[in-house]
Protein backbone atom coordinates (compact mmCIF):
# COMPACT_ATOMS: atom_id res chain seq x y z
CA UNK A 1 0.00 0.00 0.00
CA UNK A 2 1.46 3.37 -1.02
CA UNK A 3 2.16 6.20 1.37
CA UNK A 4 -0.54 8.42 -0.17
CA UNK A 5 -3.20 5.71 0.14
CA UNK A 6 -2.38 5.08 3.77
CA UNK A 7 -2.60 8.81 4.52
CA UNK A 8 -5.94 9.07 2.67
CA UNK A 9 -7.36 6.21 4.74
CA UNK A 10 -6.10 7.69 8.01
CA UNK A 11 -7.47 11.13 7.12
CA UNK A 12 -10.85 9.67 6.10
CA UNK A 13 -11.16 7.79 9.39
CA UNK A 14 -10.34 11.01 11.24
CA UNK A 15 -12.90 13.09 9.32
CA UNK A 16 -15.65 10.50 9.78
CA UNK A 17 -14.90 9.92 13.45
CA UNK A 18 -14.58 13.50 14.72
CA UNK A 19 -18.21 14.58 14.11
CA UNK A 20 -19.44 11.42 15.82
CA UNK A 21 -17.14 11.95 18.79
CA UNK A 22 -18.00 15.62 19.05
CA UNK A 23 -21.75 15.10 19.00
CA UNK A 24 -23.49 15.19 22.35
CA UNK A 25 -25.61 12.13 23.08
CA UNK A 26 -29.32 12.50 22.43
CA UNK A 27 -31.46 13.00 25.51
CA UNK A 28 -34.07 10.29 26.08
CA UNK A 29 -37.71 11.18 26.46
CA UNK A 30 -38.92 11.74 29.99
CA UNK A 31 -40.05 8.58 31.71
CA UNK A 32 -41.80 7.76 34.90
CA UNK A 33 -39.52 7.86 37.96
CA UNK A 34 -37.92 4.54 38.78
CA UNK A 35 -35.83 3.27 41.63
CA UNK A 36 -32.27 4.58 41.37
CA UNK A 37 -29.76 2.03 40.05
CA UNK A 38 -26.09 2.09 40.91
CA UNK A 39 -24.02 3.91 38.30
CA UNK A 40 -21.67 1.79 36.20
CA UNK A 41 -19.00 2.71 33.69
CA UNK A 42 -17.81 -0.31 31.74
CA UNK A 43 -14.69 1.46 30.49
CA UNK A 44 -13.53 3.95 33.11
CA UNK A 45 -14.45 1.81 36.13
CA UNK A 46 -14.97 -1.78 34.97
CA UNK A 47 -14.33 -3.05 38.52
CA UNK A 48 -14.09 -1.45 41.97
CA UNK A 49 -10.34 -2.02 41.97
CA UNK A 50 -9.66 -0.73 38.44
CA UNK A 51 -9.78 2.72 36.77
CA UNK A 52 -8.96 3.20 33.08
CA UNK A 53 -8.68 5.94 30.48
CA UNK A 54 -7.46 6.49 26.94
CA UNK A 55 -6.96 9.19 24.33
CA UNK A 56 -6.23 9.54 20.62
CA UNK A 57 -4.34 12.43 19.04
CA UNK A 58 -3.70 13.42 15.43
CA UNK A 59 -1.31 16.28 14.64
CA UNK A 60 -0.09 17.62 11.31
CA UNK A 61 3.14 19.65 11.18
CA UNK A 62 4.41 21.98 8.51
CA UNK A 63 7.57 24.08 8.73
CA UNK A 64 10.19 25.86 6.71
CA UNK A 65 13.81 26.59 7.71
CA UNK A 66 13.36 25.02 11.14
CA UNK A 67 16.87 23.74 11.73
CA UNK A 68 19.12 25.94 9.58
CA UNK A 69 17.36 29.25 8.78
CA UNK A 70 18.66 28.72 5.24
CA UNK A 71 16.49 28.72 2.09
CA UNK A 72 19.29 27.12 0.11
CA UNK A 73 19.96 24.14 2.37
CA UNK A 74 20.14 20.93 0.31
CA UNK A 75 20.71 17.29 1.17
CA UNK A 76 23.29 15.05 -0.52
CA UNK A 77 20.96 14.45 -3.48
CA UNK A 78 20.22 18.13 -4.04
CA UNK A 79 16.75 18.06 -2.49
CA UNK A 80 15.41 20.90 -0.36
CA UNK A 81 16.23 19.98 3.24
CA UNK A 82 14.51 22.98 4.88
CA UNK A 83 10.88 22.10 4.12
CA UNK A 84 9.25 19.83 6.73
CA UNK A 85 5.81 18.25 6.49
CA UNK A 86 4.70 15.23 8.52
CA UNK A 87 1.82 13.76 10.52
CA UNK A 88 1.80 12.23 14.00
CA UNK A 89 -0.68 9.65 15.27
CA UNK A 90 -0.68 8.91 19.00
CA UNK A 91 -2.78 6.56 21.13
CA UNK A 92 -2.49 6.16 24.92
CA UNK A 93 -4.15 3.82 27.41
CA UNK A 94 -3.70 4.15 31.17
CA UNK A 95 -4.87 2.18 34.19
CA UNK A 96 -4.91 2.45 37.98
CA UNK A 97 -5.03 -0.85 39.83
CA UNK A 98 -6.09 -0.20 43.44
CA UNK A 99 -5.06 -2.61 46.19
CA UNK A 100 -6.77 -0.48 48.84
CA UNK A 101 -7.54 3.19 49.48
CA UNK A 102 -3.87 4.11 49.78
CA UNK A 103 -1.93 1.79 47.44
CA UNK A 104 -2.13 1.49 43.65
CA UNK A 105 -0.15 0.54 40.55
CA UNK A 106 -0.36 3.05 37.69
CA UNK A 107 0.37 2.15 34.07
CA UNK A 108 0.31 3.96 30.73
CA UNK A 109 1.00 2.54 27.27
CA UNK A 110 1.77 4.92 24.38
CA UNK A 111 1.87 4.21 20.66
CA UNK A 112 2.89 6.94 18.23
CA UNK A 113 3.82 6.63 14.58
CA UNK A 114 4.47 9.21 11.87
CA UNK A 115 4.11 9.66 8.12
CA UNK A 116 6.55 11.91 6.25
CA UNK A 117 5.99 14.09 3.18
CA UNK A 118 9.07 16.33 3.41
CA UNK A 119 12.02 16.51 3.40
CA UNK A 120 12.68 14.02 0.63
CA UNK A 121 15.59 12.55 2.61
CA UNK A 122 13.16 11.06 5.17
CA UNK A 123 11.62 7.64 4.67
CA UNK A 124 8.46 8.25 2.64
CA UNK A 125 6.48 5.35 4.05
CA UNK A 126 4.37 4.75 7.13
CA UNK A 127 6.32 3.01 9.88
CA UNK A 128 3.95 1.83 12.60
CA UNK A 129 6.85 1.99 15.04
CA UNK A 130 6.82 0.82 18.68
CA UNK A 131 4.51 0.77 21.69
CA UNK A 132 6.28 2.09 24.76
CA UNK A 133 5.56 1.59 28.46
CA UNK A 134 5.14 5.26 29.27
CA UNK A 135 4.28 4.86 32.98
CA UNK A 136 4.65 1.97 35.43
CA UNK A 137 4.80 2.93 39.10
CA UNK A 138 3.65 2.06 42.59
CA UNK A 139 1.97 4.87 44.55
CA UNK A 140 1.46 4.72 48.32
CA UNK A 141 -0.30 7.32 50.45
CA UNK A 142 0.55 7.61 54.17
CA UNK A 143 3.88 5.94 53.39
CA UNK A 144 5.30 4.29 56.55
CA UNK A 145 2.44 5.87 58.54
CA UNK A 146 3.71 9.37 57.79
CA UNK A 147 2.05 12.29 55.90
CA UNK A 148 3.96 11.21 52.80
CA UNK A 149 2.90 10.04 49.35
CA UNK A 150 5.49 7.83 47.65
CA UNK A 151 5.56 7.17 43.89
CA UNK A 152 8.23 4.74 42.75
CA UNK A 153 8.87 3.82 39.11
CA UNK A 154 8.28 5.37 35.70
CA UNK A 155 6.14 8.49 36.15
CA UNK A 156 5.38 12.00 34.92
CA UNK A 157 6.53 14.98 37.03
CA UNK A 158 4.53 17.95 35.81
CA UNK A 159 3.42 19.83 38.92
CA UNK A 160 6.55 21.50 40.32
CA UNK A 161 6.28 25.23 39.73
CA UNK A 162 5.64 26.18 36.09
CA UNK A 163 7.95 23.58 34.58
CA UNK A 164 10.80 26.03 33.97
CA UNK A 165 13.50 23.52 35.01
CA UNK A 166 11.51 20.35 35.83
CA UNK A 167 8.90 18.97 33.43
CA UNK A 168 10.25 16.89 30.52
CA UNK A 169 12.27 13.73 31.15
CA UNK A 170 12.35 12.54 27.52
CA UNK A 171 12.86 15.56 25.24
CA UNK A 172 14.14 13.73 22.16
CA UNK A 173 10.80 12.13 21.24
CA UNK A 174 8.79 15.34 21.41
CA UNK A 175 5.44 15.06 23.16
CA UNK A 176 5.17 11.30 22.65
CA UNK A 177 6.35 10.79 26.25
CA UNK A 178 7.75 12.95 29.06
CA UNK A 179 8.37 10.41 31.80
CA UNK A 180 11.04 10.13 34.51
CA UNK A 181 12.35 6.89 35.97
CA UNK A 182 12.25 8.11 39.54
CA UNK A 183 11.35 7.68 43.19
CA UNK A 184 9.30 10.62 44.50
CA UNK A 185 8.28 11.30 48.10
CA UNK A 186 5.85 14.18 48.70
CA UNK A 187 5.65 15.18 52.38
CA UNK A 188 2.74 17.27 53.64
CA UNK A 189 4.66 19.52 56.03
CA UNK A 190 1.52 21.56 56.78
CA UNK A 191 -1.94 22.01 55.29
CA UNK A 192 -0.65 24.13 52.38
CA UNK A 193 3.05 23.37 52.53
CA UNK A 194 4.72 20.37 50.93
CA UNK A 195 8.23 19.10 50.44
CA UNK A 196 9.16 16.91 47.45
CA UNK A 197 12.19 14.63 47.60
CA UNK A 198 12.95 13.00 44.23
CA UNK A 199 15.65 10.69 42.91
CA UNK A 200 15.93 10.36 39.10
CA UNK A 201 17.75 7.87 36.91
CA UNK A 202 17.05 8.34 33.19
CA UNK A 203 18.78 6.41 30.42
CA UNK A 204 19.05 7.52 26.79
CA UNK A 205 17.48 4.35 25.40
CA UNK A 206 13.82 3.79 26.25
CA UNK A 207 14.33 0.03 26.64
CA UNK A 208 16.90 0.04 29.45
CA UNK A 209 14.51 -1.63 31.91
CA UNK A 210 11.07 -1.66 30.24
CA UNK A 211 11.39 -2.94 26.71
CA UNK A 212 8.89 -1.48 24.20
CA UNK A 213 6.75 -3.70 22.01
CA UNK A 214 8.38 -3.84 18.57
CA UNK A 215 11.41 -2.04 20.04
CA UNK A 216 13.13 0.39 17.62
CA UNK A 217 16.05 1.34 19.89
CA UNK A 218 15.00 4.99 20.09
CA UNK A 219 16.79 7.45 22.32
CA UNK A 220 14.62 9.70 24.47
CA UNK A 221 17.24 11.88 26.17
CA UNK A 222 20.75 13.06 25.28
CA UNK A 223 22.80 11.56 28.10
CA UNK A 224 22.78 9.00 30.85
CA UNK A 225 21.27 11.07 33.65
CA UNK A 226 20.84 10.71 37.36
CA UNK A 227 19.93 13.38 39.82
CA UNK A 228 18.08 14.50 42.91
CA UNK A 229 15.54 17.24 43.64
CA UNK A 230 14.53 18.89 46.90
CA UNK A 231 11.53 21.16 46.23
CA UNK A 232 9.56 23.13 48.85
CA UNK A 233 6.19 24.69 47.97
CA UNK A 234 4.43 26.98 50.46
CA UNK A 235 0.90 28.22 49.66
CA UNK A 236 -0.04 29.15 53.23
CA UNK A 237 -0.20 32.87 52.38
CA UNK A 238 -1.45 34.78 49.30
CA UNK A 239 2.21 35.01 48.27
CA UNK A 240 3.33 31.57 47.13
CA UNK A 241 6.96 30.66 47.83
CA UNK A 242 9.00 27.93 46.16
CA UNK A 243 12.58 26.93 46.90
CA UNK A 244 14.61 24.13 45.38
CA UNK A 245 17.94 22.40 45.12
CA UNK A 246 18.57 20.25 42.03
CA UNK A 247 21.49 17.93 41.33
CA UNK A 248 21.96 16.55 37.80
CA UNK A 249 24.78 14.34 36.52
CA UNK A 250 25.08 13.79 32.76
CA UNK A 251 27.30 11.19 31.06
CA UNK A 252 27.68 11.09 27.27
CA UNK A 253 26.44 8.14 25.27
CA UNK A 254 28.91 6.04 23.28
CA UNK A 255 28.46 5.64 19.56
CA UNK A 256 25.66 6.83 17.28
CA UNK A 257 22.01 6.81 18.32
CA UNK A 258 18.85 8.12 16.69
CA UNK A 259 15.41 9.42 17.56
CA UNK A 260 12.27 10.04 15.51
CA UNK A 261 13.96 12.66 13.35
CA UNK A 262 16.93 10.36 12.71
CA UNK A 263 19.23 13.08 14.07
CA UNK A 264 22.55 11.89 15.47
CA UNK A 265 22.65 12.25 19.26
CA UNK A 266 26.38 12.33 20.17
CA UNK A 267 26.76 15.90 18.92
CA UNK A 268 24.53 17.03 21.79
CA UNK A 269 25.68 14.52 24.40
CA UNK A 270 27.87 16.26 26.97
CA UNK A 271 29.29 15.41 30.37
CA UNK A 272 28.22 17.61 33.29
CA UNK A 273 27.69 17.65 37.03
CA UNK A 274 25.34 20.51 37.83
CA UNK A 275 24.22 21.90 41.19
CA UNK A 276 21.27 24.31 40.94
CA UNK A 277 19.91 26.46 43.77
CA UNK A 278 16.84 28.55 43.08
CA UNK A 279 13.39 29.70 44.01
CA UNK A 280 10.24 31.51 42.92
CA UNK A 281 7.68 33.99 44.29
CA UNK A 282 4.21 34.51 42.84
CA UNK A 283 1.23 36.48 44.06
CA UNK A 284 -1.70 38.68 43.07
CA UNK A 285 -0.94 42.39 43.48
CA UNK A 286 -4.64 43.26 43.39
CA UNK A 287 -7.74 41.89 41.66
CA UNK A 288 -6.27 42.71 38.22
CA UNK A 289 -2.50 42.34 38.52
CA UNK A 290 -0.42 39.28 39.36
CA UNK A 291 3.23 38.34 38.98
CA UNK A 292 5.71 35.48 39.16
CA UNK A 293 9.51 35.77 39.51
CA UNK A 294 11.90 32.82 39.42
CA UNK A 295 15.69 32.62 39.46
CA UNK A 296 18.47 30.05 39.87
CA UNK A 297 22.26 29.84 40.19
CA UNK A 298 24.28 26.91 38.82
CA UNK A 299 27.69 25.57 39.81
CA UNK A 300 29.63 22.38 39.27
CA UNK A 301 31.34 21.25 36.09
CA UNK A 302 30.28 20.98 32.46
CA UNK A 303 31.62 20.41 28.97
CA UNK A 304 31.59 23.55 26.87
CA UNK A 305 28.55 24.03 24.62
CA UNK A 306 31.00 24.69 21.78
CA UNK A 307 32.52 21.32 20.83
CA UNK A 308 35.33 23.16 19.05
CA UNK A 309 36.54 24.31 22.47
CA UNK A 310 35.96 21.25 24.64
CA UNK A 311 35.44 17.56 23.94
CA UNK A 312 32.13 16.07 25.07
CA UNK A 313 33.68 14.24 28.03
CA UNK A 314 36.08 17.00 29.18
CA UNK A 315 34.61 19.39 31.72
CA UNK A 316 35.38 22.83 33.06
CA UNK A 317 34.11 24.81 36.04
CA UNK A 318 30.46 25.87 35.66
CA UNK A 319 29.14 29.26 36.83
CA UNK A 320 25.77 30.22 35.37
CA UNK A 321 22.56 32.12 36.17
CA UNK A 322 19.00 32.10 34.87
CA UNK A 323 15.87 34.03 35.73
CA UNK A 324 12.35 34.69 34.52
CA UNK A 325 9.69 37.25 35.43
CA UNK A 326 6.05 37.39 34.32
CA UNK A 327 3.65 40.30 34.97
CA UNK A 328 -0.02 39.92 33.95
CA UNK A 329 -3.03 42.23 33.90
CA UNK A 330 -6.52 40.74 33.74
CA UNK A 331 -9.39 42.97 32.57
CA UNK A 332 -12.01 40.81 34.34
CA UNK A 333 -14.40 41.27 31.41
CA UNK A 334 -16.75 38.88 29.62
CA UNK A 335 -13.98 37.74 27.25
CA UNK A 336 -11.38 37.21 30.00
CA UNK A 337 -8.91 39.53 28.24
CA UNK A 338 -5.40 39.41 29.69
CA UNK A 339 -2.14 41.19 28.83
CA UNK A 340 1.29 40.09 30.00
CA UNK A 341 4.96 40.91 29.65
CA UNK A 342 7.76 38.38 30.21
CA UNK A 343 11.49 38.81 30.64
CA UNK A 344 13.79 35.78 30.66
CA UNK A 345 17.57 35.66 31.06
CA UNK A 346 19.77 32.58 30.57
CA UNK A 347 23.53 33.20 30.76
CA UNK A 348 25.70 32.18 27.81
CA UNK A 349 29.19 30.77 27.50
CA UNK A 350 31.93 33.33 26.83
CA UNK A 351 34.30 31.74 24.29
CA UNK A 352 37.11 33.98 25.58
CA UNK A 353 37.01 32.74 29.16
CA UNK A 354 39.47 29.99 30.08
CA UNK A 355 38.61 26.88 32.09
CA UNK A 356 35.07 28.08 32.78
CA UNK A 357 31.61 27.48 31.31
CA UNK A 358 28.95 30.17 31.83
CA UNK A 359 26.12 28.59 29.84
CA UNK A 360 22.93 28.08 31.89
CA UNK A 361 21.57 24.54 31.59
CA UNK A 362 17.75 24.16 31.42
CA UNK A 363 17.98 20.72 33.11
CA UNK A 364 14.63 18.95 32.62
CA UNK A 365 12.98 22.05 31.16
CA UNK A 366 13.65 21.07 27.53
CA UNK A 367 10.11 21.39 26.17
CA UNK A 368 8.35 24.08 24.09
CA UNK A 369 7.53 26.39 26.98
CA UNK A 370 6.90 29.42 24.76
CA UNK A 371 7.74 28.37 21.17
CA UNK A 372 7.21 25.20 19.14
CA UNK A 373 9.67 26.55 16.56
CA UNK A 374 12.58 28.08 18.44
CA UNK A 375 13.00 25.77 21.41
CA UNK A 376 13.15 22.33 19.78
CA UNK A 377 14.27 23.23 16.25
CA UNK A 378 16.24 26.48 15.88
CA UNK A 379 18.34 25.55 18.93
CA UNK A 380 19.68 22.56 16.97
CA UNK A 381 21.99 25.12 15.34
CA UNK A 382 23.74 25.42 18.68
CA UNK A 383 23.81 22.93 21.54
CA UNK A 384 20.21 21.68 21.32
CA UNK A 385 19.55 23.48 24.62
CA UNK A 386 17.73 26.76 25.20
CA UNK A 387 20.50 28.89 26.74
CA UNK A 388 22.51 32.07 26.07
CA UNK A 389 19.26 33.99 25.83
CA UNK A 390 17.53 37.22 26.68
CA UNK A 391 13.83 37.22 25.81
CA UNK A 392 11.27 39.99 26.09
CA UNK A 393 7.71 38.96 25.24
CA UNK A 394 4.45 40.91 25.02
CA UNK A 395 1.29 38.83 24.93
CA UNK A 396 -2.50 38.82 24.88
CA UNK A 397 -4.97 36.08 25.87
CA UNK A 398 -8.74 36.02 25.59
CA UNK A 399 -11.81 33.78 25.26
CA UNK A 400 -14.18 34.97 22.50
CA UNK A 401 -16.65 32.31 23.72
CA UNK A 402 -16.75 29.23 25.92
CA UNK A 403 -15.10 27.04 23.29
CA UNK A 404 -12.19 29.20 22.13
CA UNK A 405 -8.93 30.22 23.88
CA UNK A 406 -6.61 32.45 21.80
CA UNK A 407 -3.03 33.39 22.74
CA UNK A 408 -0.72 35.71 20.80
CA UNK A 409 2.84 36.71 21.76
CA UNK A 410 5.55 38.83 20.20
CA UNK A 411 9.09 37.98 21.33
CA UNK A 412 12.36 39.90 21.00
CA UNK A 413 15.26 37.42 21.26
CA UNK A 414 18.88 38.24 22.09
CA UNK A 415 22.09 36.32 22.79
CA UNK A 416 24.38 37.24 25.67
CA UNK A 417 27.56 35.84 24.09
CA UNK A 418 28.85 34.97 20.62
CA UNK A 419 29.60 31.43 21.80
CA UNK A 420 29.71 29.95 18.29
CA UNK A 421 31.37 32.85 16.51
CA UNK A 422 33.39 31.77 13.53
CA UNK A 423 30.93 28.99 12.70
CA UNK A 424 29.34 28.94 9.27
CA UNK A 425 25.90 29.89 10.63
CA UNK A 426 26.87 32.54 13.20
CA UNK A 427 28.22 36.07 12.99
CA UNK A 428 31.31 37.22 14.90
CA UNK A 429 29.68 40.11 16.74
CA UNK A 430 25.87 40.19 16.39
CA UNK A 431 23.74 39.66 19.52
CA UNK A 432 20.19 40.02 18.16
CA UNK A 433 18.64 36.59 17.55
CA UNK A 434 15.53 37.98 15.92
CA UNK A 435 11.79 38.61 16.11
CA UNK A 436 9.36 35.77 16.85
CA UNK A 437 5.58 35.80 16.55
CA UNK A 438 3.65 32.94 18.17
CA UNK A 439 -0.12 32.34 18.04
CA UNK A 440 -2.23 29.57 19.57
CA UNK A 441 -5.95 28.91 19.14
CA UNK A 442 -7.57 26.14 21.20
CA UNK A 443 -11.12 24.91 20.64
CA UNK A 444 -13.25 22.56 22.75
CA UNK A 445 -15.70 20.74 20.47
CA UNK A 446 -17.25 18.83 23.36
CA UNK A 447 -16.42 17.40 26.76
CA UNK A 448 -14.17 14.78 25.16
CA UNK A 449 -12.97 16.33 21.88
CA UNK A 450 -10.63 19.30 21.56
CA UNK A 451 -8.25 20.76 18.99
CA UNK A 452 -5.74 23.53 18.39
CA UNK A 453 -4.02 25.57 15.73
CA UNK A 454 -0.46 26.87 16.16
CA UNK A 455 1.34 29.36 13.92
CA UNK A 456 4.84 30.83 14.39
CA UNK A 457 7.06 33.08 12.27
CA UNK A 458 10.68 33.98 13.03
CA UNK A 459 12.70 36.78 11.43
CA UNK A 460 16.38 36.03 12.31
CA UNK A 461 18.72 38.84 13.32
CA UNK A 462 22.43 39.65 13.24
CA UNK A 463 23.41 36.89 15.68
CA UNK A 464 23.25 34.54 12.70
CA UNK A 465 25.45 34.71 9.60
CA UNK A 466 24.14 35.94 6.25
CA UNK A 467 23.82 32.29 5.21
CA UNK A 468 21.42 31.56 8.08
CA UNK A 469 19.25 34.63 8.16
CA UNK A 470 16.22 33.46 6.20
CA UNK A 471 12.76 33.54 7.76
CA UNK A 472 11.38 30.41 9.42
CA UNK A 473 7.77 29.23 9.61
CA UNK A 474 6.00 26.69 11.81
CA UNK A 475 2.40 25.46 11.72
CA UNK A 476 0.52 22.55 13.25
CA UNK A 477 -3.07 21.57 13.83
CA UNK A 478 -4.30 18.97 16.31
CA UNK A 479 -7.43 17.06 17.19
CA UNK A 480 -7.52 14.98 20.38
CA UNK A 481 -10.24 12.76 21.80
CA UNK A 482 -10.22 11.61 25.42
CA UNK A 483 -12.42 8.65 26.24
Amino acid sequence: MTQSRIKMILALVLLLTCPLLAAEPAQPAAAAPQAAAPETDWFHNPAPWLDMGADLRFREHYGYNWTALDDDLRDGLGNNASDFHFERYRARWWTKIKFDETTAVNTKMTWEFRTWDNPASRDQHTDFDEIIIDNLNLSMKHFLNTPTTATIGRQDIMNLGKGWLIFEGTPLDGSRTMYFDAARFTIDVAEKTKLDLIYIKNQPSSDWWLKPINDRNKFVTQEEEHGAIVYLTDKSTPTQFEGYFIYKNNNPVDGPAFNFSRAAIPRFSKKAEIFTLGGAISAPINENWNYRVEGAFQGGTSASPNTALTANDQTESLRAFGGKGDLEYGFKDEYDNRLHVVYEYLSGDDPGSKHRVESFNPLWGQWPQWSELFQPYVTQLEDNLVSNLQRVAFGHKFKPNKQWDIYTDYHLLYANENTFRGGARFSDHGKFRGHLLTAWARYNFSKHLKGNLVFEHMWPGGYYSDQSRDNALYFHWTVEYTF
